[in-house]
């Protein structure tokens, strides 16, 4: 049976989709830090607290969808690090993400697992637990910086991602939050000017509903899924654009129920797509014609592969296969589809078994 279910509204039907630079995210790169070839996987190592490790569903934190993503493009990439968590939809769960921990407690650390793993790309959310007080949260960016300057002179050549964090559910903490993140996009400015590979990626943003904290402290599944698309676009080069399959600013729902569950990325799946005329049409314009790649994530309890049927405009099917990781979590299943300059829909329908549509992930195909 699939579990109890729950909402956030991306994008509105009729909007058109930019896919240069979003809010946020890193330019452009002409070179990806994680591109879709090279001789050798790309080597990322993830560093941060619980939030890293992974104190959500899938206990894998934002590594879980963004691991995904890259595989769907088929990008060679190997998370590296000490440690060691998340759930059968994460392949790669080798991380540097440590509970409790602050940013001085991983300055005092960080060399070692720079020289011991040698990552081409470090993704950096910490601070979290430097914001409890006044002293130490006035601290955090002096130590960030630091820890910054650490990585660049202990691996000049590797990329460092590092991110705003997540808000706290206390006034005074979220407070400290809000100050910390506003030093970090021109600490990282400033870091680049000066020839360091430090660029930042604003996370944040995908934490703005009530429904995406677990706690006071943790986000929940879906809000770092959400997170996984911002890390996506940072690495390489390719923001995503969300739209949630449940929302009907999004999409057209005939023959489909909606729930609710704090696993999904917008609070809710497109649920029970059983039948012959079940259909998800998502609605959404693109500025220029062309290929692009949809990115389906959704939740198979099955316990086998499923699918989905996916045509865009009338035109010919592809299938959208999801492996089984349960009701609570998400299968990313990637389909390249021609689009039209202007409106376009896109059709879901059932395949084989069932799956329940969370949301979907569009850029123009990666070339790069």
């Amino acid at each position: 049976m699939r579990g109890v279910l729950r909402a956030l509204p991306v994008a509105l039907v009729g909007s058109v989709l930019g896919f240069g630079v979003s809010s946020g995210e890193a330019p452009v790169a002409a070179q990806p830090a994680v591109p879709l070839v090279r001789a050798v996987p790309t080597k990322v190592m993830p560093i941060g607290d619980s939030i890293t490790a992974g104190a959500d569903a899938a206990q894998g934190g934002y590594r879980t969808d963004l691991w995904q993503l890259l595989r769907a493009d088929g990008r060679p990439v190997d998370f590296v690090g000490s440690a060691s968590s998340g759930s059968a939809a994460l392949a790669d769960k080798d991380n540097e993400g440590h509970g409790g921990w602050t940013i001085e407690m991983i300055q005092g650390s960080v060399v070692g697992w720079l020289n011991t793993y040698q990552p081409d790309v470090v993704t950096l959310m910490i601070g979290t637990n430097d914001m409890h007080t006044d002293a130490s949260s006035g601290a955090a960016p002096g130590r960030l910086s630091t820890l910054l300057d650490t990585i660049a002179q202990t691996l000049p050549n590797t990329q460092t991602f590092v991110s705003s964090i997540p808000p706290i559910n206390d006034e005074l903490k979220d407070a400290h939050v809000d100050a910390f993140n506003a030093t970090i996009p021109a600490m990282a400015s400033a870091k680049a000017a000066a020839g360091k590979k430090v660029t930042f990626v604003d996370t944040n943003q995908a934490f703005s509903n009530p429904f995406d904290m677990a706690d006071a402290l943790h986000p929940n599944y879906g809000s770092l899924s959400k997170a996984a698309g911002l890390w996506y676009g940072a690495l390489t080069g390719q923001p995503l654009v969300r739209l949630e399959a449940e929302q009907t600013a999004n999409a057209t729902l005939t023959h489909v129920q909606t729930g609710r569950i704090t696993s999904a990325s917008g609070g809710g799946k497109a649920r029970y797509i059983d039948f012959d005329d079940s259909v998800v049409a998502v609605t959404f314009q693109v500025p220029t014609a062309g290929n692009y790649r949809i990115r389906a994530c959704a939740a198979n309890g099955m316990g086998t592969n499923c699918s989905h049927n996916v045509a865009a405009n009338g035109g010919p099917q592809s299938t959208a296969v999801y492996p089984s990781y349960g009701w609570d979590l998400l299968a990313v299943s990637a389909v390249d589809v021609p689009l039209n300059a202007g409106q376009n829909v896109v059709r879901f329908t059932k395949g084989d078994c069932y799956s329940e549509l969370d949301a979907i992930d569009v850029s123009p195909v990666p070339t790069a």
